[in-house]
């Protein structure tokens, strides 16, 4: 928090500095919200949460032909006496004939999927953000270039700064209630050593993009890591006082180079559009050297390649002013979406089993007039026979300010129901 508060300090010193020379139009976004959370034990209805924040962002055109961007954000919860404060985007982007580029802190945004995306290996989507219908991801640093012909384009992105997953709150709620061993697991996960400069610590991705029949069709290949460590448990002999030499357990994490080769399609058919992604490949194994020490050593994370897919289509029904369907089917070969470990059977030492994991997205969304919309959004998990619905009620005022109430109500008895059932009211103003 520390290291981020002096970020931004340097980078609003260097704002004001410039801002004369470049004479950027600030733009940018205040915000507030209150959180609920249902204590079903209780029949008491928490309030949990009371956060305020903001988005600051400045653009100015240069007058080489690029674009140079600069944003901020920020937010402080009062209830919770939490907060961040940080650099948001800081890009450059222009083009030189048939090249465009752009370099900087930055969303990459791959595939033709609603938020679940296979071939956009850049994406962090966090719980948080799921629940908060924020689908785009966070920024990286990277720099991104494509070449455009005829009928065709080609892109690649370089990564030199690997970028981990981030567990959030509701993922730490979700792990404790799926896994006895959360606590051993969060530990691990944020113990392992990340990736680091260049060479060996960077990811790079290349992907072929043209127009066939009235699809869009994109071909891509990337080299990384996992977004989450790779997990393994060891079992070793441990001397403890007043029980002599027992098995004691450890959890131990890399982050393991992972290949995937993906391909994208999206398009219509008469009225309804449609969309699908593939993406195969996946970690290496994990390092068979003989542990003398240890017992045993037994994955907790997929240690093969896999399958992920999506397959989509929405259409607009003649109901009213006009009802907008979408349906994602999602594919994970490498496990749930939300408890990606697996732990082993303790007495044997067996591995479990790394299940692929199906999940059905679906999103109505209904406009009663140009200030007001309703939304429903369900997940559901047939591996976790449970899952989510989120309805959205938004209003916008004459004055741009803008007031969501949104519901988050789990159902089943999985991982989901850990969530509990969360009401937010949100108050944003963008200027």
């Amino acid at each position: 928090m520390k290291r981020r508060i002096k970020l931004a300090v340097i980078v609003f010193t260097m704002l004001i500095l410039t801002l004369p020379s470049l004479a950027m139009q600030p733009t940018g976004e205040v915000n507030a919200s209150l959180g609920y959370l249902w204590d079903g034990e209780d029949s008491k209805l928490l309030h949990n949460s009371a956060r305020t924040g903001f988005r600051f962002v400045l653009e100015d055109d240069l007058d080489f032909g690029a674009r140079l961007h600069l944003s901020t954000k920020g937010w402080w919860d009062w209830k919770q006496k939490d907060g961040n404060f940080a650099l948001d985007q800081l890009w450059l982007k222009g083009y030189q004939g048939d090249l465009d580029y752009q370099a900087g802190r930055q969303v990459i945004s791959w595939g033709t999927a609603d938020g679940f995306n296979p071939t956009n290996y850049f994406t962090r989507m966090t719980t948080d953000a799921l629940l908060s219908g924020s689908m785009s991801g966070d920024p990286l640093w990277a720099g991104q270039i494509t070449y455009y012909g005829s009928n065709w384009s080609l892109t690649g992105v370089a990564v030199p700064f690997f970028t981990p997953q981030r567990i959030d709150d509701q993922m730490k709620a979700i792990l404790a209630a799926e896994n006895p061993q959360a606590k051993m697991v969060l530990d691990a996960i944020e113990g392992t050593k990340k990736p680091q400069g260049f060479g060996k610590g960077s990811e790079l991705a290349l992907r072929a993009e043209t127009q066939l029949a009235g699809f869009d069709l994109q071909a891509s290949f990337f080299t990384g890591f996992e977004p989450l460590p790779g997990l393994e448990m060891a079992l070793t002999i441990q001397e403890i006082p007043g029980l002599g030499p027992m098995p004691v357990p450890s959890v131990q994490g890399t982050y393991r180079r992972v290949n995937f080769l993906g391909v994208a399609a999206a398009g219509t058919i008469g009225d309804v559009g449609v969309w699908g992604e593939l993406a195969y490949g996946g970690p290496a194994s994990f390092d068979e050297a003989d542990h003398p020490s240890e017992l045993a050593r037994v994955p907790l994370s997929v240690n093969e390649r896999y399958l992920q897919a999506v397959l989509g289509a929405d259409y607009t029904l003649p109901v009213g002013k006009g009802l907008l369907a979408q349906a994602q089917y999602i594919y994970r070969g490498q496990g749930s979406l939300l408890s990606p470990y697996v732990l082993p059977n303790l007495e044997t030492m067996e591995p479990g089993e790394v299940e692929g994991a199906h999940y059905l997205y679906g999103r109505l969304g209904y406009d009663f007039s140009p200030g007001s919309s309703l939304e429903l959004v369900v997940l559901h998990g047939f591996s976790e026979k449970g899952g989510i619905l989120r309805p959205a009620y938004t209003h916008r005022f004459p004055n741009a300010m803008q007031l969501e109430l949104s519901l988050i109500r789990p159902y089943g008895e999985g991982a989901f129901a850990s969530l509990g059932t969360q009401a937010r009211l949100a108050l944003s103003y963008p200027f």
